[in-house]
């Protein structure tokens, strides 16, 4: 554990945490555009900067790359951090004034407008990166990247060619910030031909990356619910049941606990690939552990119901 102030708070702190992440631990407000709890700092907005004093030394430094360290002196909020972050919420204004994440961020800063020096352009990415790298270190799908330099840098897949290796999971969308990425998914998609009009089916369409991918249908409800293309990349790399390429999330069968014979030992949450299972204390007494299973998260891989000592973790037959 380190010492450390924020904003003459006096805290302590894990060694290797953030000042962003100590500070919103200590519901300590630091505004940001390009962070995510799921990704690796990256710094590229740095509206969450802040000044650091060491000794007699002070400097402005992003919070989400910044690592604490003994005696630091943090403040949030100073005169020089305003500054900062107003330069800073100028450029992204005259960039894409019509972005509402932006035009709030903004606002909170007294900033109405990009000064008279900067030319107002009419761009609605902000340069962030938070889908390319979800999509790189989340997905691992590596389906988009930054491409050139300076006012012409920006998001694409490939050569500015449909993007091959996106699987259409969506989490680009997901993470944006400013709304920017599309995902639409048609029932009836069609498309136009010299022999007239062709049937596709159910189609997710992502229009940034020009990718269109047939979604498959579940067995149990005849909806569609996800990616043919997605589906197949994971039966080929994910040990997961056949439910799971066959039928929509909402109609699967999921592992339950018996909680009269499990024994709280945690065998299934260590061996769980995706990190569904946890333990809980049941009827608020310390010596009784029981095993859960979070639907939200779980995969239906049943890979608890291998491990578990009592077999005490069962799935329901599918009707």
């Amino acid at each position: 554990m380190v010492n450390l102030t924020i904003n003459g708070k006096k805290i302590k702190a894990a060694k290797g945490s953030t000042l962003l992440q100590v500070a919103r631990s200590n519901d300590i407000m630091i505004p940001t555009l390009c962070s995510a709890d799921a990704l690796e700092p990256y710094g590229a907005c740095r509206v969450c900067v802040v000044e650091i004093k060491i000794n007699k030394n002070s400097s402005l430094e992003t919070s989400c790359t910044y690592e604490v360290s003994e005696g630091m002196d943090i403040q949030t909020d100073s005169p020089a951090v305003i500054k900062a972050r107003k330069y800073v919420l100028e450029l992204l204004l005259a960039r894409c004034p019509n972005v509402k994440a932006v035009q709030q961020l903004a606002a909170q800063y007294g900033v109405e407008k990009p000064g008279d020096h900067l030319s107002v352009e009419n761009e609605y990415c902000i340069l962030c990166g938070l889908c390319v790298r979800a999509c790189n270190e989340v997905v691992k799908a590596g389906a988009i990247s930054f491409f050139g330099n300076g006012k012409k840098k920006a998001v694409g897949s490939p050569f500015g060619l449909g993007a091959e290796d996106c699987i259409g999971c969506g989490t680009c969308a997901f993470v944006c910030p400013t709304g920017i990425i599309k995902v639409r998914d048609f029932e009836n998609a069609t498309d136009n031909i010299p022999a007239g009009e062709l049937q596709i089916g159910p189609e997710r369409v992502i229009e940034n990356w020009d990718r269109n991918l047939k979604l498959k249908e579940c067995k149990h409800s005849g909806s569609p619910y996800a990616p043919e293309f997605m589906l197949e990349k994971f039966k080929k790399t994910m040990p997961l049941t056949p439910q799971f390429f066959d039928i929509a999330p909402s109609y699967r069968e999921y592992p339950e606990v018996d909680e009269e014979r499990c024994v709280g030992c945690g065998a299934c949450l260590d061996e769980c690939p995706v990190g569904a299972i946890r333990l809980k204390v049941k009827d608020g007494t310390k010596d009784e552990v029981r095993s859960n299973i979070m639907k939200t998260h779980c995969c239906g891989c049943r890979t608890c119901t291998i491990y578990c000592v009592r077999s005490a973790i069962q799935v329901p037959a599918i009707a």
